[in-house]
């Protein structure tokens, strides 16, 4: 390893960022329920969680990695010691992971004892070697895409298939030393078993060679229904692909788990099918009759007398070692992204099994979740000072707690601020704050301000469908605690019109013009800000009249048209003593813009970055210098900014589609930041921030023709060019792209390098 020192270049100031501040991720403000410590609190949720774990800071503790497909990847440490297992959030090693699809593994394939990485990749099945770094990360770098030959013996030439949305079973199905693979074939139904030939070739431990040895392994048929037909033969006549046509076509959508059951050293598998809340269980009788992998039981709802899995929708499980007692145990959680459970969503069975006797018991149905900030799905932080003991306390909305009915509703969680000199602190009060739970509202944005000139703060709530309702504080003055009493279900204009701004109302409450009297600004599915302008002349009435949909002309995500949801905050967030406007979005990126303390509405505001302190909460992970780029904070951020401690130094929280929240402190930028990059290959990007011409740099590329690729954050592509074996850099014209977020990706044979760059005007 060498290391790269990378700098930050901007349109408007080149140069590096020494002496300037950034936000970084933070865990040093306790949350608390009652006496006990959320440990995960800042984590930012868990939707449809995938778990693998490996050693990701060479201490000989197994680590815990979450991903979530379109999501990301979340990276915790283990502090505790073998048995009894302590995870910490720690963002900074999900930055060495590549960008994901589909799926996540982690299995030592070359067994060196480092693990390697597995996703879905372009192919089904793409595989990294595994590596630690200098600092003793572990990292990843591109091996190879899993394709084999029907002849069983040649080099590859069809691709190892695995439905995009399934996840595939990663194990050593065979019990020879290598790792296998096994997923649903292409029609559906019956499982591929891709065999490993690396032991019985004699081929280096560092290498896959895999074969397609049976289209029907487990001789399992899972068609429409939940029961499976066992003692199902397929046709492995020369192992064609082709399929038995008599077969009824099924649906696509499954999630096989395999792992020993019953510990007779064969696998049985728990099926996940996306057409049913349970999983099937089925016993594999290899040992018990004859050597060859055939289901032999079933139980259609496992598990049969004891705790049913039933997740909505299409729940898949994951046989690891949560526990750390030597036993891999199961966690379980849905794979139906933005469409199941997203609060009760990571059930626990430990594995209480003996050789012959099985016993798995239900332990919890949110673990983990119970130790974060998690409020659903769609989360929106607001800081405010609701006990008025000069200490803001932290409110999240969301989108809301999915129902067993399938349809959300929203509550709003309220964390005092319970710090004390030197020890920040927030203590959950309730998760139902005003009992929103019962007016039944399918999403809860909300914003304090006093909205009605009667000098109290008012509460106003932004709903999924674009309105939003009024809530009147009638507490007796403004220094008292506020009560608020709910005064229009809909909230109307000044010409009793029901105010909706079509979809995802965000509101906050600010003085934009500034004549005194506090206006109501409502992000929407349009990234857009509408302003509605405080007309009332009257204390305690409320009146607002619709002066701009388009405030500043201030838009997030810019390439698209709706789907973008601002999520504004208007207020301080640095040193300056200026107020800014900061927008979060769908993209997950935090659009900062200036301007905003002119009075002027008119105006169209500057932009000043489309990636605020490269805060950035995208599925696909760079590395910028000493940002927390590659951390996530999920899909739809929404940043809340504010003194937390009163230190004088300024904190954000941000919340995200999972329903958590993620905390930031601002600190110094650190300019001695390196990042390690591997011996065969480096790469840079400059500018960043870019204008007109991207310049990008490599060395190290084995002679091998260098491909770049310029696609957007939807994956489109946008530029590929190839440039000869001998160049080492390029020059791009970007002046046609729009203003935002975009990945170049260089490839140079089985080398692939990722990063981010934005384009500014």
């Amino acid at each position: 390893m060498r290391p790269v020192i990378l700098f930050l270049f901007s349109c408007f100031a080149l140069g590096n960022a020494s002496g300037q501040y950034m936000y970084y991720p933070d865990n040093s403000v306790k949350v608390y329920k009652g006496s006990t410590e959320l440990t995960l609190a800042w984590c930012g949720g868990f939707d449809n969680p995938q778990f693998t774990m490996g050693d990701l800071n060479r201490d000989g503790l197994q680590d815990l990695v979450v991903f979530e497909a379109n999501k990301g990847v979340k990276t915790f440490i283990n502090r505790g010691t073998t048995g009894n297992p302590d995870y910490r959030y720690a963002p900074q090693y999900a930055l060495n992971f590549p960008p994901l699809y589909n799926y996540l593994v982690l299995a030592d394939y070359n067994r060196d004892n480092i693990p390697d990485l597995f996703h879905g990749g372009y192919t089904g099945f793409s595989a990294y070697k595994g590596y630690y770094n200098s600092s003793n990360q572990l990292c990843f770098r591109f091996y190879m895409d899993l394709f084999y030959n029907n002849d069983l013996s040649a080099g590859g030439s069809a691709n190892a298939f695995c439905n995009p949305g399934d996840i595939p079973a990663i194990v050593d199905v065979d019990n020879d030393g290598d790792i296998d693979f096994v997923s649903y074939n292409i029609i559906g139904g019956t499982l591929n078993y891709y065999k490993n030939l690396q032991v019985e070739n004699g081929l280096p431990a560092d290498s896959i060679h895999i074969a397609l040895k049976d289209k029907c392994w487990g001789k399992v048929y899972q068609g429409f229904y939940r029961t499976h037909s066992l003692a199902y033969s397929c046709n492995n006549s020369g192992l064609k692909p082709t399929y038995d046509t008599a077969a009824k076509t099924t649906h696509s959508g499954n999630t096989p788990c395999l792992f020993d059951w019953d510990m007779d050293n064969d696998y049985d598998y728990l099926d996940g099918s996306v057409s049913y809340n349970e999983m099937t269980f089925l016993k594999n009788g290899r040992t018990e009759h004859g050597g060859n992998d055939s289901m032999i039981l079933q139980d259609t709802t496992w598990q049969n007398g004891g705790k049913k899995i039933e997740i909505p929708v299409w729940p898949a499980a994951f046989n690891i070692d949560i526990d750390q007692d030597g036993k891999k145990d199961l966690v379980v959680s849905p794979n139906a992204p933005n469409a199941s459970e997203n609060y009760k969503c990571v059930w626990f069975y430990k594995n209480l099994s003996t050789p012959g006797v099985p016993s798995w018991q239900f332990k919890s149905d949110s673990f983990l979740t119970e130790r974060t900030i998690d409020a659903g799905s769609g989360s929106y932080p607001v800081l405010f000072d609701y006990n008025k003991d000069g200490k803001v306390d932290l409110f999240i909305g969301s989108d809301g707690y999915r129902q067993a009915s399938g349809i959300m509703r929203s509550k709003i969680s309220y964390y005092k601020n319970s710090s004390t000199t030197g020890n920040p602190s927030f203590t959950l009060q309730t998760r139902d704050f005003l009992s929103i739970d019962t007016f039944g509202f399918i999403g809860a944005a909300p914003s304090f301000g006093d909205i009605d000139n009667d000098g109290k703060a008012d509460l106003v709530i932004g709903h999924t469908d674009g309105s939003l309702s009024y809530f009147k504080n009638v507490a007796a003055t403004s220094a008292a605690q506020p009560v608020w009493q709910i005064a229009q279900r809909m909230l109307k204009d000044n010409t009793g019109t029901d105010i909706n701004v079509f979809a995802r109302a965000a509101p906050i409450i600010y003085d934009i013009d500034k004549d005194g009297k506090k206006d109501l600004l409502i992000g929407n599915t349009f990234g857009s800000l509408q302003y509605f302008q405080n007309v009332s002349t009257t204390a305690g009435a409320i009146s607002l009249k619709l002066i701009n949909t388009d405030l500043g002309q201030a838009k997030v995500d810019p390439l698209n048209v709706i789907g973008c949801f601002s999520a504004p905050f208007i207020g301080k967030i640095d040193a300056s003593g200026k107020d800014y406007l900061l927008m979060g979005s769908n993209s997950g990126n935090i659009y900062q813009y200036d301007s905003i303390g002119s009075g002027d509405s008119t105006l169209t505001y500057p932009l000043i970055t489309a990636q605020y302190s490269y805060i950035d909460s995208s599925y696909l992970i760079y590395n910028h210098p000493g940002s927390p780029a590659g951390v996530y904070s999920g899909l739809r951020s929404a940043p809340a900014v504010a003194d937390i401690d009163n230190d004088g130094e300024f904190e954000m929280v941000v919340g995200d589609i999972r329903g958590g929240v993620t905390f930031y402190k601002r600190k110094l930028y650190d300019n001695s930041y390196v990042a390690d990059i591997p011996e065969q290959g480096s790469v840079s990007l400059f500018p960043n921030p870019v204008c007109d011409e991207l310049n990008i740099n490599w060395s190290g590329m084995n002679d091998k023709t260098v491909s770049v690729l310029i696609t957007n954050m939807q994956g489109h592509l946008l530029v590929s060019k190839d440039y000869p074996s001998n160049a080492s850099n390029a020059k791009l014209t970007v002046n046609s792209l729009p203003v935002g977020l975009y990945i170049c990706e260089i490839k140079a044979g089985n080398n692939r390098y990722y990063q981010k760059f934005t384009v500014l005007r």
